[in-house]
């Protein structure tokens, strides 16, 4: 029975976001609450309504209620009835509200981030943390000393994973999936561990999601917006500080970071770049991991190509789960190392200073297939990156097209 409703709230979820989704598409257009290209961040062709977080967030809202009514008629799982703590609900609400406000009327990058603080601060506050008492170099400090590196340490990686799944919200269907990909991962790694309850808890956000990516898969006729993605990102983030009653106690860290290693690498390598460059963390630039595989594939083949390296992550993840520690960390390290070359086939570099790409090379290396997108191909103009201690190559930058929207509805 616990399979059968965890199925049907995943249904139910998929039915409303995929129902939902078009009606929004209709309400954003007839009233202008669309997403316009503006030649810097956002590359996309034409106005787009960005409003599918929406969508997500109350088909989630409906598989949910499905989940818990199942449970009050027909008895708890066996493992005993998975709790979602009333703050995880209220910072919802909160990234929710915020991300909507956004994406009608624009909130500073500033305002956002104390957001996000506040959001993480009601994770804490309700018991979602990172638990360090594990681990050898904490174990001896009482409770009290301890908090004091686990709570900034939970504030920095919730703030930090609901940032990397909005900067990878680069492409159609990119952000939704990755979501899904590690939303799965984490429930593999409850269930492997006997936590049925919460990979139940997972199936409603899945089923919403893949309700949106009906619509947001290429060509897209609505984005997520600010409102999907600091909701996936939020959510991400309080499931996987529950990892840690599912893993190695001494791999608590690690387990999440490989879960959402493609988000987090392309955050990372973007603060280093920015910094290196002595540009804002929080400014704008085309040369994110998904930028990089644009220069060369289709966006289809792009998003298919960071899909298997998410999949590829959430295997170890899940194999990680079930070891040892020493067994574990070697596995880390594979992954690691397999990471670094996928980067440096990509032309990422940590040291010496690289010239821009020759326009020849550009023009050689800038290829899409046009009649398989529907796009107008824009190549950028090369230009040399500021010399520091810590470069990154310029691979050629394609604009992110998206094709004219289309009513679903009708």
């Amino acid at each position: 029975m616990d399979t059968v409703l965890g199925f049907a709230s995943l249904f139910v979820a998929f039915v409303a976001a995929l129902v939902l989704i078009p009606r929004i598409i209709r309400m954003a257009m007839d009233r202008g609450w669309v997403d316009r290209p503006d030649g810097e961040r956002k590359l996309h062709d034409q106005p787009t309504p960005a409003l599918g977080g929406l969508a997500i967030a109350a088909g989630a809202v409906i598989g949910f209620v499905v989940l818990y009514a199942g449970w009050a008629l027909f008895g708890h799982p066996a493992s005993g009835p998975a709790v979602l703590h009333p703050t995880f609900w209220v910072g919802m609400l909160v990234v929710v509200g915020v991300g909507v406000y956004d994406d009608l009327y624009d909130v500073s990058p500033k305002a956002k981030f104390l957001v996000q603080l506040a959001a993480a601060y009601l994770l804490l506050h309700g018991g979602y943390r990172l638990d360090l008492s594990t681990l050898p170099l904490f174990e001896a400090l009482d409770p009290y000393q301890r908090a004091l590196y686990e709570i900034p340490l939970t504030l920095l990686w919730v703030v930090g994973v609901i940032n990397a799944v909005n900067l990878i919200d680069g492409l159609d269907g990119l952000a939704g999936g990755l979501a899904v990909i590690g939303l799965m991962t984490l429930g593999a790694i409850f269930g492997l561990n006997g936590h049925w309850d919460v990979t139940l808890l997972i199936l409603p956000l899945i089923g919403a999601i893949l309700g949106f990516l009906w619509h947001n898969f290429n060509p897209a006729s609505i984005f997520m917006g600010d409102t999907g993605s600091l909701l996936l990102g939020y959510v991400l983030a309080a499931y996987s500080l529950q990892a840690e009653v599912a893993v190695e106690p001494a791999l608590t860290l690690l387990v999440p970071a490989v879960v959402l290693g493609v988000p987090i690498m392309d955050t990372t390598l973007s603060i280093l770049r920015r910094l290196a460059s002595g540009r804002s963390v929080f400014a704008p630039d085309h040369d994110h991991l998904h930028h990089r595989l644009r220069a060369r594939f289709s966006v289809r083949t792009a998003v298919y190509i960071l899909y298997v390296a998410a999949g590829l992550l959430g295997l170890a993840a899940a194999v990680m789960s079930q070891l040892p520690l020493g067994a574990g960390l070697l596995l880390f390290g594979s992954v690691v190392v397999m990471g670094a070359s996928g980067l440096w086939s990509l032309g990422y570099r940590l040291w010496g200073v690289k010239d821009a790409l020759t326009p020849d090379v550009v023009e050689e290396t800038f290829t899409v297939d046009l009649e398989h997108t529907g796009a107008r191909s824009v190549p950028p103009t090369p230009r040399p990156m500021r010399p520091s201690t810590m470069s990154f190559d310029r691979a050629p930058i394609v604009r992110e097209i998206e094709s004219v929207p289309h009513d679903l509805a009708a």
